[in-house]
């Protein structure tokens, strides 16, 4: 009860801390036209992330956050159909350093499914795939992000967003992963390898297949 205690407190806290930042981005777009607006959900979208990435790290600080978890969570806040996707792999555990921005590149490219890809078409279907590997005496995780039957054939986009640079730059640069985008016809494919040293990522054994 000791421990418990502070943890509800923090809880609390960040919880209200999160709430007012929402409600800061949402006075700040209010009367400054639907380009602002739109700039105003993405910020919120992308607080919203950090939120529930925080509140997971929490629950169990040195156990690290479930991958199954994090992926269905992301999907779910952006009202994905349950019947559109699949999350399969082995059960694994995202250490505290990698969380953070693997959530929110999950949360990107959540977002571009609905929006622009496959999850906007009622006919598409995404498919989460994860693994563990060795190659060249490394252990890594490979995630695999696949979307079949966008609304339109999908091109390499001419402007690159927060989305794909986060994917792109900032997983290489802060968890030292090797990333691939690839643009099929109607749809988008994400390769991301972390691997698996020192706290960045750690997993238990035992597979896992989950269909919502």
């Amino acid at each position: 009860m000791i421990t418990e205690k502070p943890n509800v407190e923090f809880r609390r806290q960040l919880r209200s801390l999160f709430a007012v930042l929402r409600a800061i981005v949402r006075h700040s777009a209010k009367g400054d036209g639907s380009r602002s607006s739109d700039y105003a959900a993405c910020l919120e979208g992308r607080i919203g992330a950090l939120a529930r990435v925080q509140y997971m790290l929490i629950r169990a600080p040195e156990d690290g956050i479930d991958l199954e978890e994090m992926v269905h969570g992301e999907l779910l806040a952006q009202a994905a159909p349950a019947s559109r996707y699949r999350a399969i792999g082995p059960d694994t555990r995202i250490g505290r350093e990698a969380a953070t921005p693997l959530a929110l590149a999950l949360h990107e490219m959540a977002l571009n499914a609905l929006l622009h890809g496959a999850l906007g078409e009622p006919s598409g279907e995404l498919e989460i795939r994860w693994d563990h590997e060795a190659r060249d005496g490394q252990k890594r995780l490979r995630l695999l992000w696949e979307e079949q039957g966008a609304p339109i054939p999908r091109q390499p986009p001419t402007r690159k967003g927060f989305g794909l640079e986060l994917i792109e730059k900032t997983l290489p640069y802060e968890l030292d992963a090797c990333t691939r985008v690839d643009w099929p016809e109607r749809g988008a494919r994400v390769e991301i390898l972390l691997p698996a040293e020192g706290r960045t990522m750690f997993w238990r054994p035992g597979d896992r297949v989950h269909t919502p």
